[in-house]
């Protein structure tokens, strides 16, 4: 039988990313799925399942601990990947408001009659 882990922490993504929250399923020793949560915001930053682990709801096995224990939400629905927004459609959850005006349907000013 598999031995199956979930891990949280606090780690950096890369070198040049600020701290984020964690979540990491490992299974026999073998990191098959990462949920990296904004410390600040809440929201999911990345999620990343290797090609041979996708589709066993891995991801979804992370997300459900982890929006139990913090107030997490997905990107702006223009922010996502394809792959991002079936994740949030699949496993539901609010999404945050689009924080740096770039994703409203306002009219260019050079549409505005003054």
């Amino acid at each position: 039988m598999s031995e199956r882990q979930i891990t949280r922490d606090i780690a950096r993504y890369s070198d040049t990313d600020e701290p984020m929250h964690r979540w990491a399923l490992t299974i026999d020793g073998d990191t098959v799925s990462e949920l990296w949560v904004d410390t600040t915001t809440g929201e999911i930053m990345q999620v990343e399942t290797p090609t041979e682990h996708q589709g066993n709801g891995y991801a979804t096995a992370l997300y459900r601990p982890a929006a139990a224990e913090i107030t997490i939400y997905h990107a702006p629905e223009s922010h996502r990947t394809p792959e991002g927004d079936r994740f949030a459609r699949s496993v539901g959850g609010e999404a945050l408001p689009c924080q740096h005006g770039c994703c409203d349907n306002d009219n260019d000013f050079d549409d505005e009659e003054f």
